[in-house]
């Protein structure tokens, strides 16, 4: 049963990002394509309607092409250190984060695959609706694919950069085996950490100690003798 949620929590989190994403698209579509605008904090936040043939926040503009192959390729990693990440609920953040920016990155893929001009349009060569505008700095449109993705990155670096120590890092990346050393037997041998190396010489040296103890202890029978 765990196995089965551990499949379906995921894929239902990346649906309802992905169908919310796509919600919001097309209600901005159908209500705000003519160059309305809607306030929703005066003029310092509005919804507005563009279509952005970029990146997000409207960078690298014209690049539709490059995008669709290099974001398959990006959901697949992250796709890849979801399945290795730890299931103990310290590592529960990272995996939230991985899962939305999978589905982010999904919700404007679909877009840049599906969404085009059928006049001077092709598929692969579609356009991203953006709708979110901070009027107020001028920060470039977005949408709510952006949101998560954005959310999910910064997310991802806090938590790889600050919270996690290395042992816990290095489980993000796969949990993966250590190191081997052949010996000049040709057996392999996992490798040991330097304190558990110098434990045999510690042990040497207490082994000594009753030697020398004894020794003293002769020398001073000889001189009562």
């Amino acid at each position: 049963m765990k196995k089965i949620g551990r499949i379906l929590v995921p894929l239902v989190s990346v649906l309802l990002i992905v169908g919310l994403d796509q919600l919001v698209k097309y209600l901005t579509i159908q209500y705000l394509s003519d160059g309305r605008e809607v306030k929703i904090l005066g003029d310092a936040l509005v919804l507005t309607y563009v279509q952005n043939r970029g990146m997000a926040w409207g960078l690298f503009q014209n690049g539709q092409v490059v995008f669709v192959i290099l974001t398959p390729i990006a959901i697949a990693a992250v796709i890849f250190l979801y399945v290795r990440t730890p299931w103990e609920i310290e590592y529960r953040p990272i995996r939230i984060a991985e899962v939305m920016l999978v589905g982010g990155a999904l919700g404007n893929l679909i877009d840049r695959i599906f969404r085009y001009d059928p006049v001077d349009g092709s598929l692969f060569h579609g356009y991203v609706v953006d709708m979110i505008y901070i009027k107020a700095i001028h920060f470039p449109v977005f949408n709510v694919a952006d949101i998560f993705v954005t959310l999910s990155f910064v997310a991802m670096m806090l938590l790889l950069l600050f919270v996690y120590n290395d042992e816990e890092f290095n489980k993000c990346f796969g949990n993966f085996p250590q190191k081997k050393k052949v010996t000049e037997g040709g057996e392999e041998e996992a490798g040991e950490s330097e304190d558990e190396s110098e434990e045999p010489e510690k042990t040497e040296e207490s082994e000594e100690l009753p030697d020398d103890t004894a020794a003293d202890g002769q020398e001073i029978n000889h001189e009562n003798n």
